[in-house]
């Protein structure tokens, strides 16, 4: 077992406080003017996306750092941390919800659905606080910090 790369985790942690600061910016507008906004609608696309990867990049540190098993998928990663008491186990499920919400915006060429995207904005900005928060906790209380 290797130590965690405290560099490398608060670089991303900033990067996720960052992408959170934007996309409540946007989250902040009405539903009306949100979706009359193809820039919001866009640039809110990109911020969920980066806080998915960059939450993704995170889990998949510590799973090799501590050598847990190897997920299949981008949804496994956050199942690993699950297991491991990371993550609570509803966090895991909605994260992997949040994955197939990610491979939908990266993969399909079809037009996302801007209602989706706007309650997402609206529900689920704090599940990325709450990534943030479990794994913080869990690392002060492992001494891997």
């Amino acid at each position: 077992m290797s130590s965690v790369n405290q560099e490398y985790l608060a670089e991303q942690f900033q990067m996720m406080e960052e992408y959170l600061r934007r996309a409540r910016r946007v989250a902040a507008l009405s539903r009306q003017d949100y979706l009359a906004d193809s820039t919001a609608v866009d640039a809110s696309v990109r911020q969920l996306t980066v806080l998915f990867e960059t939450s993704h990049n995170i889990a998949k540190h510590l799973g090799s750092r501590f050598g847990w098993w190897t997920p299949s998928s981008k949804a496994e990663t956050f199942e690993v941390l699950a297991e491991q008491g990371v993550l609570p186990a509803d966090l895991a499920r909605t994260f992997r919800e949040a994955s197939r919400f990610r491979n939908l915006v990266t993969y399909q060429t079809a037009r996302v659905e801007e209602d989706l995207v706007y309650e997402i904005l609206q529900k689920h900005l704090t599940d990325f606080e709450r990534f943030a928060a479990s794994v913080a906790r869990w690392l002060a209380a492992t001494g891997a910090d």
